[in-house]
């Protein structure tokens, strides 16, 4: 009986042990979320994502000098068989050209996204800016892509990525043309990279809420060609 015992409170240590391990692992299938207080804004992401806590507080630039885009999260998924990670950034006053072009989005994306993309290769443009809304807020998304260059005993590969944009505050047309017309205050920026084109998918599980609103896919299925 004493055998039967020990052995029965062994595999139940043996047990709460492993749950115990298992449970600290990041589930997938169970959404994050991040909450811009300075703009009352949440974000909710995939599960599989690991946000790096040092990218919440915004950095100079490297010469001293506030940068012009302020990135709030940046997270990342590391698997044997995929990587994956994205940047949530703002843009606002702190450079008023910059906010000025970053309003009219699908140029501005588009110039942004191989800027960023050059420093690997050569990148192209596979999808257009294309035009959407977010929760009434006009947004764009374009898509690209950038071979890796090769290097010995490696398997050439591919970066994928992905910018959106989306309008701080909805336009309001003015009741009369004398009436002063309410300026873009920010503008939020999404990029995503990947080393494999079917996680484009990955794209759809990502949401934001406005305020008080209901949360809005930040890029719908259908904008994606």
């Amino acid at each position: 009986m004493m055998l039967r015992s020990s052995a029965f409170f062994l595999l139940l240590f043996v047990c709460a042990t492993a749950f115990s391990q298992t449970s600290d692992l990041p589930n997938p299938n169970i959404p994050k979320s991040f909450h811009d207080s300075a703009l009352s804004v949440t974000y909710f992401y995939p599960g599989r994502f690991t946000p790096d806590p040092e990218s919440i507080a915004p950095k100079p630039g490297t010469d001293g000098a506030p940068k012009c885009a302020h990135s709030t999260l940046f997270a990342n998924s590391v698997t044997p068989v995929d990587t994956s990670s994205f940047v949530l950034s703002t843009i606002d006053n702190t450079c008023p050209n910059v906010l000025r072009g970053a309003t009219l989005l699908g140029p501005f994306i588009r110039e942004q996204i191989l800027r960023q993309l050059k420093q690997y290769g050569e990148p192209t443009v596979t999808q257009e800016p294309t035009h959407y809304n977010i929760d009434g807020h006009p947004a764009a998304i374009v898509l690209a892509s950038v071979p890796m260059p090769e290097t010995k005993g490696t398997i050439p590969t591919t970066t994928y990525a992905a910018k959106a944009c989306v309008l701080g505050n909805i336009p309001v047309k003015p009741k009369k043309k004398s009436d002063p017309v309410e300026p873009t205050r920010h503008v939020l920026c999404f990029d995503f990279t990947t080393l494999h084109k079917d996680l484009y998918t990955l794209l759809f599980a990502f949401s934001m809420q406005f305020d008080s609103d209901p949360p809005q896919p930040m890029v719908p299925g259908s904008v994606i060609r």
